[in-house]
């Protein structure tokens, strides 16, 4: 069902079962059961202040809340957006990151650990005796030696495992094997559903660029900041988004997005 243009009563787009009030911008919580139809004519669009008005024949039933059906702020752990959805806690979204990040990490061995065996091939036994001895100086000069070629390949293998695992999990699930564990998916702000390819990639795009850039020399420290700010940001925002998902406008929650 498409945005209606302006506010008044209309089938709720979660239930068709039931009118909902859209205020003009955002559907408000504000519903009543379907059990005649309205005359024809426009909707009714309420004044500027005072108790929106229910459609003729529409009065309030016993398990709604009665008096002025005001539009109310969301309850803790829920959004401000179409369908009250209840956000995702932190503490999942990390569990589902971890799982997800340890995923990619095997992936990368199992396609790219040649790539990273060969990287640290010329150093190993340089390497182990450092180790062995406890020369903090000398295992420093021997990373000096690693073949950066090598390395830069396995980390160009992993990057791609990384877009490629997130995309075709978001495209399929709307989730990834970590959100789905932990019983959490990720939705449109301004619509619930499936994600989209847009949407998908420029979620995904935004991790893969801060993480690409904390491979690079001279733009590590840029990327790193990247990186921590993205997975610590959900702790002051409002909705609970990460960088990337203020850039995608995407929100995660609790449960499955319906098809």
């Amino acid at each position: 069902m498409s945005t209606p243009s302006s506010a008044g009563w209309y089938e709720n787009p979660d239930n068709p079962d039931e009118l909902r009030y859209f205020d003009g911008i955002l559907w408000t919580a504000n519903t009543t059961p379907l059990r005649k139809r309205p005359h024809q004519g426009p909707p009714v669009v309420p004044p500027s202040s005072g108790p929106q008005p229910r459609p003729e024949g529409w009065g309030p039933q016993p398990h709604q809340q009665t008096g002025h059906p005001e539009r109310r702020a969301a309850r803790p752990g829920q959004s401000d957006v179409p369908g009250q959805p209840t956000l995702a806690s932190y503490l999942l979204r990390a569990v589902a990151y971890l799982i997800d990040t340890l995923a990619v990490g095997a992936l990368s061995l199992l396609f790219g650990g040649y790539f990273l065996l060969k990287a640290f091939e010329p150093i190993a036994d340089r390497l182990d005796a450092a180790v062995v001895n406890g020369d903090v100086g000398a295992i420093s000069a021997a990373f000096a030696d690693v073949s950066f070629g090598y390395l830069g390949a396995f980390l160009a293998i992993q990057l791609l495992l990384f877009v490629a695992y997130q995309v075709l999990c978001l495209l399929r699930w709307s989730a990834t094997p970590g959100k789905l564990a932990v019983g959490i998916s990720v939705r449109r702000l301004d619509r619930p559903g499936l994600l989209d390819l847009d949407t998908a990639i420029r979620r995904v795009g935004f991790q893969a660029a801060a993480q690409a850039l904390g491979n690079v020399p001279l733009l590590a420290v840029f990327g790193t900041f990247l990186v921590v700010a993205d997975l610590v940001w959900p702790l002051a925002d409002d909705k609970k988004q990460a960088l990337h998902d203020k850039v995608a406008k995407t929100i995660v929650v609790k449960g499955k997005v319906q098809r």
